[in-house]
């Protein structure tokens, strides 16, 4: 039995090193992924607001309208450009 332990632990030494290079790599790999997809869940939310106010009226804008019509100026730009 403690012939068997320490034949594993050895087993682990040797591989030492591509175990910590894998590490690193899925250290760098998993933030991205989730990183890619929050950008992408952002970006179909901005779409989905901009659909929503493209329906609005957008002339003879009352005072507390243009904020609303900035909004979705500022979102039909931010959507082109990603």
């Amino acid at each position: 039995m403690i012939e068997w332990l320490k034949h594993i632990i050895e087993e682990l030494n040797n591989y030492a090193g591509l175990l910590s290079l894998l590490a690193v790599i899925a250290a760098i790999v998993v933030p991205w992924i989730i990183y890619r997809k929050t950008a992408k869940s952002h970006k179909q939310e901005m779409i989905n607001e901009y659909k929503a106010r493209k329906g609005q009226q957008r002339f003879h804008l009352p005072h507390g309208m243009r904020e609303s019509y900035i909004r979705e100026e500022t979102l039909r730009r931010n959507i082109e450009n990603k």
